[in-house]
């Protein structure tokens, strides 16, 4: 007789408050300690009744039971021997892995003819379920977790303003939370019944884009102060977790990725996706739908399905921005991989069955069309991930015209299209446009920015020159581009909704910038100027949400006045050269007037020794491989190791915790 793995129904609570008692509520005092969730709410005396004695009870068993115990006996008997021929983590979030490893092999042999890729409970465990909530913290940890804030609550309309907010600013790129179960939920009872996990992991999430009456209203003075209390929340649940449905820890690590580190803290967006790839992986949501029906003859629900190709690609996608920024190697390959792509559909169905008033009340106009557009992200960070992939291995063959070609069509497969502006469109829909373009025309100039900053040697073998001019044509016009959509985002005021991503998105279009105020074209020099100012300036506003713009918008600000200074010196140096030593002067040409032209421009390209740079306290004394000189700025996979963030960036203040700085902290974006 086959074992049924089928759910229990839910014990019901051995301990309540007198007062949850005698309202015949759920108390919650056996997870939290006194007080409960409704005392603390309602400010009421949470006292704990003693149990009850009762002397034990006989099991009633009918003459039919009696007579067909030995039956039963066999019954479980059988269901022993079913249990004990199981492999060890034969559990229900157990992914056995593929034939490489050693339990793929031995399963067939101990269970021929049943599926064998993948398993996975077709049951969802809703995230804010009580059965998330463990029961197993002991005294400590619970005092831990209280003293940290995390049983604490935020005031009802901070709440709202929050959910509303993530939902706004967050849902739609990063997909990870089941809307329809969190917010039908949250409207019929608040947060009583939410994961404390994911509920601080969303609000850590959303607190970069509330306004600062919001903050102050949370009681924080700051919105550095309320994330780090948000995160600090969060992670004291992740780190006494016990036993945690590996959905939420996803979905709520995933969400702890906004946070930055610092000089005593190593994690940071690195770790947390790293984190969310590994859980990922081992639950098997990496492979398609047909090889997770592993163990049972059970079919995966079709919301599962949804949730879980959503919180896949989502790891696909903050792995794939996170490479390009931090210049390490992604974490997913695509051949390891079958996972169907991501419809609109994954997000709409669950969205259309919520009731009318929460999607009144927190889901913004036009959901469709910002499904939409997640799609396409989600099918340019997989491009991303190819070009990548091509340009930045360690070993194998240069590409060649036609592989980078190849990339190219990829990449014109998934350009975003304007969205059509209508009377009373939100700037929710065109923020997210935005920001849509500002990613592709990253992956653009990543594409081709080696074919640009390190011409004419980087060009593959046998290609053309007029192909060598169209690449170069490209890149440029993918770095202008980004400078049209950020004036865009300017004019519509929405710079304080940007989402930490586009930082990254930035870098490789300002690496042009820099690279044109080197030209030697006083012209070309002073528009790649000037289109890294705003850039800068762009950077600027946002030091005060995200560390990491504060260190690029320095890093990028010293290098440009560095090669001004260079440029005004070689040209005054050439002007005294002339001076000394006059020459004839050719009838049709002004020596002096084209030399006073190019001062203030970065002419001429910078010497390469430290010694010689001006400022150079900012550079390391000792040499350094990983940074010798400022042309590695314009490496097209330029990035900065941990053990020269300190000398490089000492000086630097402007830092989430006064005094304190962290390289490592510099990319998580």
């Amino acid at each position: 007789m086959t074992h049924d793995n089928a759910s229990k129904k839910p014990r019901r609570s051995r301990a309540a408050c007198s007062n949850c008692n005698s309202r015949k509520v759920r108390c919650d005092v056996t997870q939290t300690g006194a007080p409960c969730t409704n005392c603390r709410h309602e400010n009421g005396i949470c006292e704990i009744r003693p149990r009850k004695k009762h002397r034990p009870r006989l099991p009633r068993r009918s003459v039919r039971e009696t007579s067909s115990r030995p039956e039963a006996a066999d019954t479980a008997d059988t269901a022993t021997t079913d249990a004990e021929g199981g492999l060890p983590d034969d559990s229900a979030c157990s992914y056995i892995g593929d034939p490489r490893g050693p339990r793929e092999s031995v399963y067939e042999l101990c269970h021929p003819g049943v599926p064998q890729e993948a398993y996975r409970p077709s049951a969802s465990i809703a995230p804010g379920s009580p059965s998330n909530i463990s029961t197993a913290h002991k005294p400590h940890e619970l005092e831990y977790i209280r003293h940290q804030g995390g049983f604490s609550s935020l005031p009802p309309d901070v709440c709202d303003e929050l959910i509303r907010c993530y939902f706004c600013h967050v849902h739609f790129f990063l997909p990870v939370v089941e809307a329809s179960t969190f917010l039908n939920e949250y409207v019929e009872k608040r947060c009583q019944n939410i994961n404390f996990l994911l509920l601080w992991s969303m609000f850590l999430a959303a607190t970069n884009f509330v306004d600062v009456d919001v903050l102050h209203r949370a009681g924080f003075s700051s919105r550095k102060a309320m994330k780090k209390a948000m995160y600090t929340r969060a992670k004291c649940f992740y780190d006494l977790d016990h036993g945690t449905d590996k959905i939420t820890l996803i979905q709520s690590v995933l969400l702890m990725s906004f946070w930055y580190t610092d000089a005593q803290d190593h994690t940071g967006a690195w770790y947390w996706v790293g984190t969310a790839v590994t859980l990922a992986q081992g639950m098997g949501i990496h492979r398609c739908t047909s090889a997770q029906s592993r163990h049972s003859n059970q079919i995966l629900s079709e919301e599962r399905q949804r949730l879980t190709r959503r919180l896949w690609w989502t790891c696909v996608v903050r792995d794939r921005w996170l490479s390009l920024a931090k210049g390490r190697p992604m974490r997913i390959h695509d051949e390891d991989c079958d996972a169907a792509l991501p419809c609109a559909r994954d997000i709409l169905d669950e969205l259309e069955v919520l009731s009318a008033h929460a999607t009144r009340e927190f889901i913004p106009a036009r959901f469709h069309d910002l499904a939409d557009m997640w799609v396409r992200l989600v099918r340019v960070s997989s491009a991303l991930g190819r070009i990548l992939r091509t340009h930045y291995r360690l070993k194998g063959p240069r590409p060649s015209a036609e592989d980078i070609d190849e990339l190219a069509a990829d990449l014109d497969d998934c350009q975003p299209s304007a969205t059509v502006v209508i009377q009373g469109t939100s700037d929710v829909l065109l923020l997210h446009e935005y920001h849509l373009h500002l990613f592709y025309q990253a992956s653009v100039t990543v594409l081709y920015r080696p074919y640009y900053l390190n011409a004419p040697g980087s060009f593959p073998d046998n290609s053309s020159a007029a192909w060598q001019q169209m690449v170069q044509r490209r890149v440029r016009t993918a770095a202008s581009t980004t400078n049209n959509v950020i004036e865009k985002i300017v004019e519509i005021d929405a710079v304080k909704f940007i989402k930490p991503m586009v930082i990254t998105s930035l870098i490789p279009a300002m690496q042009i910038h820099l690279f044109d105020c080197k030209s030697s074209s006083p012209l070309k020099a002073s528009l790649g100027q000037n289109r890294l100012q705003l850039c800068l300036l762009f950077l600027a506003s946002l030091r005060d949400t995200y560390w990491s713009a504060g260190v690029m918008y320095r890093l990028f600000d010293r290098a440009q006045k560095i090669l001004t200074n260079k440029g005004t010196d070689n040209s005054t140096a050439r002007q005294n050269d002339a001076d000394q030593h006059p020459v004839t002067q050719h009838p049709t040409v002004n020596r002096q007037t084209t030399d006073k032209t190019m001062s203030g421009f970065a002419a001429c390209t910078p010497d390469t020794s430290v010694g010689s740079i001006p400022g150079n306290e900012f550079i390391p004394t000792s040499e350094s491989r990983d940074f010798g000189n400022w042309e590695q700025l314009f490496s097209p996979g330029f990035s900065l190791s941990d053990d020269l963030s300190q000398a490089l960036f000492a000086d630097y203040t402007d830092s989430m915790v006064e005094g304190e700085v962290s390289a490592s902290s510099w990319y998580n974006i």
